[in-house]
C-alpha cells in the first residue's frame, strides 16, 4: 500500500489557545500522526503578516514531524478605498484578499509535486486557495460550521444610559453593515464548496441536515472534531470556582457572556455542603482574546467575576486543573463549540446552554437561565459529577475521520 500523502487547506493559523485555531491544531497533530513514518502532510494557510512567527513555531513544533508548510500570501488595500472594494467584490471580504491567481496556482503546483493520496479543504473558507472557486473533484470538505449562520453582528451600535448619555459605536456600525453585506456572498461561496466537494463531514450532527440543503446534498456525515486527551491532575481543585473560556473577537461569544453575566451568574450560590462551604462565595473566571476590549465593559457590576485575558498553554492547563467546573455559555453562531472540548478532553466537568452542547445528555445543560445556575451550583463541589467518558468519543471521532479520509482511498486528480 503507497504511503498517506495528504494535502490540507485551512482558513486560518492554528494555535493551541482557543476556538478554531485549536481545532485546527488538533486535527493537523492527528493527521501528522496518523500518516505515520512514511507519510507526510502538505498544508497551506494563509498567514497575515503579522502572524508570520507564528507559522514558524509551528514549523518548529515536533508534534508536526513530516509536514510542509506553505503559508498563502494576503492582498489588501488599506484604508476607505479598500474597505469600499472589498464590500463591492463578489467575495466576502475575509476571502477576498486570499483568492488570487497567484495562489491558486501555487496551491496547483504544491497539488502536482506533492502527489497527494487525500486532499482535505477546511470550511468552505478554503475555496480561497482554490481556482475559480471550486474545488478539485476528489477534494473532501470539512464543515466546522453552517458559515451563513456566523456572519452576523448582535453588538449593540449604541452604549451608556439616560445618566451618562448614549453614544454611538462606529466600529460596531461598520462591522453590522459588513456582514449584513457579506452574508449572501457567503451563503453562494457556501453552497459553491458543498456542491463541488466529493464528500462533506460535518463538525456537529445538527449541521448535518442544513449543510445538506444548502449544498443539495444528502450524503453529508457527522464528522466529531479532533482532539487529544488532556488529563489534568484534579486533586488540587477548588470548590466554588467556575472557569469560563472564550475569544471575545467573535460577536456572538460577547453577546452570550452579556447574557450569562446578567441572566444566571447572580443565581449561582454556593453549595451547602461543609466542602462547599469552605470556599466561600462562588467565584467566575473568564479566560480569552479579547482584540477589542469588551471585558471590562461585560465584567462591571458583576460582583465575584475576574477577567485574566488569554493565558499561556501551561496558564491555562493550571485554571481549568484548579476550577470545580466549565461553563459553556453560548447561545448564538454555529459549529461545535470547542469551549466543549477543552474542558472535556482535560477531564474537567461542564455545564452548557442547551442551544451549544452538541454532545447530548452526558453534558448537563439549559438554555433556562435559572436552571442553568441550579446546574453550575450542583457542581461546585469538586468530584460532585461523573466525569464525561472522553476516551469512547475520542475513539469514535478518530474511526470516522479515518473512514472519511483513507477508506476507498485512491490518487487525488493533479
Amino acid at each position: 500500500m503507497s504511503a498517506n500523502r495528504v494535502l490540507v487547506v485551512i482558513p486560518g493559523v492554528p494555535e493551541q489557545r482557543s476556538g478554531g485555531g485549536a481545532m485546527l491544531y488538533e486535527l493537523l497533530a492527528w493527521l501528522a500522526d496518523r500518516v505515520g513514518p512514511s507519510g507526510a502532510v502538505a498544508v497551506v494557510v494563509p498567514v497575515p503578516h503579522a502572524r508570520r512567527s507564528e507559522l514558524e513555531s509551528l514549523e518548529r513544533d515536533p508534534v508536526f514531524p513530516r509536514t510542509h508548510w506553505h503559508p498563502l500570501e494576503e492582498r489588501r488595500v488599506p484604508g476607505l478605498a479598500g474597505r469600499m472594494q472589498r464590500m463591492l467584490g463578489p467575495l466576502p471580504a475575509d476571502m477576498a484578499k486570499v483568492a488570487t491567481p497567484e495562489n491558486a496556482s501555487m496551491l496547483d503546483a504544491i497539488r502536482t509535486s506533492f502527489r497527494p493520496t487525500a486532499e482535505l479543504a477546511v470550511s468552505s473558507w478554503a475555496l480561497a486557495a482554490y481556482r475559480g472557486q471550486s474545488f478539485t473533484p476528489d477534494t473532501r470538505l470539512f464543515m466546522v460550521n453552517v458559515d451563513p449562520d456566523i456572519v452576523r453582528h448582535d453588538g449593540p451600535l449604541l452604549h451608556g444610559g439616560l445618566s451618562d448619555g448614549l453614544t454611538l459605536d462606529v466600529d460596531a456600525a461598520l462591522r453590522k453593515l459588513a456582514c449584513l453585506i457579506d452574508r449572501p456572498k457567503v451563503r453562494r461561496i457556501c453552497r459553491q464548496a458543498l456542491a463541488t466537494a466529493a464528500c462533506v463531514g460535518a463538525v456537529s450532527p445538527a449541521d448535518v441536515t442544513p449543510l445538506d440543503r444548502l449544498g443539495g446534498r444528502s450524503d453529508t456525515v457527522y464528522l466529531p472534531p479532533l482532539m487529544r486527551p488532556k488529563p489534568l491532575d484534579r486533586a488540587a481543585a477548588v470548590p466554588n470556582t467556575v472557569l469560563i473560556t472564550t475569544n471575545l473577537a467573535y460577536q456572538p461569544n460577547v453577546t452570550s457572556l452579556e447574557w450569562f453575566l446578567r441572566e444566571v451568574w447572580p443565581h449561582v450560590a454556593p453549595q451547602k455542603s461543609p466542602q462547599a462551604q469552605a470556599g466561600g462565595s462562588p467565584c467566575l473566571t473568564i479566560a480569552g482574546l479579547d482584540p477589542r476590549g469588551v471585558a471590562p465593559r461585560l465584567c462591571r457590576g458583576h460582583d465575584r467575576v475576574t477577567f485574566v485575558g488569554l493565558l499561556a498553554l501551561a496558564e491555562l492547563d493550571a485554571a481549568f486543573a484548579r476550577t470545580a467546573v466549565a461553563v459553556n455559555p453560548t447561545q448564538t453562531g454555529s459549529g461545535f463549540q470547542v469551549k466543549l472540548l477543552d474542558a472535556i478532553a482535560r477531564g474537567v466537568p461542564i455545564v452548557s446552554t442547551a442551544w451549544s452542547n452538541k454532545l447530548g445528555p452526558a453534558i448537563p445543560s439549559s438554555d433556562d437561565p435559572h436552571e442553568l445556575a441550579r446546574l453550575i451550583t450542583a457542581r461546585l463541589t469538586p468530584g460532585s459529577s461523573p466525569p464525561f467518558d472522553y476516551a469512547a468519543f475520542h475513539a469514535s471521532a478518530t474511526a470516522a475521520w479515518n473512514a472519511f479520509l483513507f477508506e476507498a482511498r485512491r490518487p487525488v486528480t493533479p
